[in-house]
Order: structure tokens, then sequence, then C-alpha cells
């Protein structure tokens, strides 16, 4: 079980920053608690603090200034490393797979989401015995737990279409920076058997990486051939 000092730390890598009132409200403790933990943090060097204008709605009212706390650098690289020894081992592997012919003709950025699918299909692969006769929902929570233990900070959802999978630590988004999504979309769309819609977050979540997972059969009842594709924005 988390204590409070993690649980601020998860709220803020996930929303992006908090004011007083919002942790509390989402911790349902006191602000004055919240307030203790904010001061060690920030005393710690794990903590920014923003201040804005809170508009009161009166026509012509200047508001009044209120305080929103976000992770510092050292928060993100201190409280949720990455594994990065683990995947550069896995990639290295990989391309020493690869022969001339596979590469001739490609970009640059073709080579490198090559190199990618094929290590994506590779680890599905080495879980497809385990996870075979599983359900959607099941899957869809180991599939999180593995993100979370290769350093992501993965949680899941359920939606109206289907489920919803979103990385707050994303590795592949700050290293490919911009198509880092197409990694773990076509992991995803191996590991799970349905089609898997990669879509963006909001510009003030840092490194996010968001999925949208939609049931997809065959009509023998078995996962039907599946890929990730970009959201159109």
């Amino acid at each position: 079980m988390r204590n409070t000092k993690e649980e601020i730390l998860s709220l803020l890598k996930r929303n992006g920053g908090h004011s007083v009132n919002e942790l509390a409200a989402s911790l349902n403790l006191a602000s004055i608690t919240i307030r203790q933990h904010l001061t060690k943090l920030d005393r710690d060097g794990l903590l920014v603090t923003e201040s804005r204008v809170q508009d009161n709605g009166g026509p012509h009212s200047s508001g009044r200034p209120h305080y929103v706390f976000r992770l510092t650098a050292k928060a993100h690289a201190q409280e949720f490393p990455y594994r990065s020894d683990r995947l550069v081992e896995l990639l290295v592997r990989e391309i020493g797979h690869l022969v001339g012919s596979d590469l001739e003709g490609l970009s640059s950025k073709d080579k490198t989401f090559l190199v990618l699918d094929r290590l994506a299909q590779r680890l599905a692969e080495e879980y497809a015995s385990l996870l075979q006769g599983w359900p959607l929902q099941e899957r869809i929570v180991f599939v999180t737990e593995v993100m979370r233990a290769d350093g992501g900070f993965a949680e899941w959802k359920q939606t109206e279409q289907g489920y919803e999978i979103s990385d707050f630590n994303c590795l592949f988004h700050r290293l490919l920076a911009g198509d880092a999504c197409e990694w773990h979309g076509s992991f995803l769309s191996h590991m799970l058997g349905s089609d898997v819609l990669v879509k963006p977050c909001s510009d003030d979540k840092g490194q996010c990486c968001r999925y949208s997972i939609e049931p997809a059969a065959s009509a023998g009842g078995e996962p039907a051939v599946a890929g990730a594709r970009q959201a159109v924005t």
C-alpha cells in the first residue's frame, strides 16, 4: 500500500500539477497534512511551485494568486527511474538478428521502427503461451504490469469502447521524441490481439503515451490480426 508521499508523487506524475486543495480532495486528507508533506518534498528538491492567478468570476477582478506544485527533473529521475538496462540488452540482441537485405532501401526512421517492431513481436511471443486463453481484461492487467516493470508508470481503465492504457513515464517517448508511442502501440497489439489506437496526451503531462484498445475477435473467438495505428488529431 502506498504512503502519502508516494500518493502525492503519483498524482503529480499522472496529472502534471496540482494545488494543495486538489491534492487534499483527491487523497481525502486535510490541507494542513498535504502542506506538511509538500514542505518536505520541496526541501528534498522534488517540487517546483508555480504561481497562477485564480479568477473569481468578477468582471473587473484581477483574481488571487494560487500555487500549483509540479515534479522537478530530480523527482522524475529519482522516484520514477527507467529500466533501460534490460531494454538495451534486448535491442542489441535484436539488431544482431538483422541482415543487410532487411535494411535495404529503408530510411533511418524506418530502420528504427523495424527494430522496435521486431522487438515488440519477440517479447509478445515470449508471453504468448502464458496468455493463451486469457480474457482481454486479464491481458490488459498483465501487460500494464509488464510496462511498469520496465520502468513505466502505466495504468489502465475500462471505457465505453473497450480499454485505455496510459504510461506517464514512457522511456521511448523521451528517446524517440514524437514517434515514441508507436513502440508500445506495436507491443500492445501483439500482446493483446486487438487493434490499438495511439492517442496523444495533453501537453502538460510530460512523457505520457496513451492507447485505446477495442475488443477484436475473429469468428472463432480467437484474437484477430491486430495492429497499432495513430489517432488523427
